[in-house]
């Protein structure tokens, strides 16, 4: 199955969904751990994987990746729930217009410019006019990223709630479907 709406991502698509499915599987892992830390903001945003400056996003999305995929190395182990209980979020750059609110809305869960926790990213996609990034959202975070999301609209969804061509895939890809269901 391919994703002929989808121009570039990371990771890559183009052939299989199986990529995004392991990277995921990978996130969640590393993510149930982390939020034991503390506050989730905090906890969600380890200082060695700060991504690092002035790369393409989908690079800063790969270095972050590998470098948890590293720490993770065989310790890490799938979850019976494909979710989780966390959800997927979208997060639009080039549309952040919250001007901090979601950061207070959601208690620092995200950031000044609305960015979710880079510990909880998972992919960037590209389509023909628009480009995002793909997190997970953690049980624990579910209140605080929703409070998030209605402050900053034009830059944060649920990703089964956004208009999102390729999300019928997703859902519908056979046996290689990404699990997907309303948030609560």
């Amino acid at each position: 199955m391919t994703a002929p709406e989808v121009l570039r991502s990371e990771p890559d698509i183009s052939a299989s969904f199986e990529p995004f499915q392991e990277r995921l599987a990978e996130t969640i892992s590393w993510c149930l751990r982390a939020v034991k830390l503390g506050p989730l903001g905090a906890a969600l945003r380890t200082i060695a994987y700060v991504p690092p400056p002035a790369l393409p996003w989908p690079d800063t999305v790969r270095a972050v990746a590998e470098s948890r995929l590293k720490t993770l190395g065989r310790s890490w182990r799938r979850t019976i729930d494909p979710l989780a209980g966390g959800e997927l979020l979208i997060h639009l750059p080039r549309h952040t217009s919250s001007g901090g609110g979601a950061q207070e809305a959601s208690d620092g869960y995200f950031d000044d410019h609305d960015l979710p926790p880079w510990d909880t990213w998972v992919g960037w996609i590209a389509e023909q006019h628009r480009e995002y990034l793909v997190c997970w959202v953690p049980p624990e975070a579910m209140t605080v990223a929703a409070a998030g999301i209605v402050v900053a609209t034009e830059s944060l969804a649920w990703l089964v709630s956004s208009e999102n061509p390729i999300l019928g895939r997703l859902k519908h890809g056979g046996g290689e479907s990404l699990p997907v269901r309303a948030p609560r």
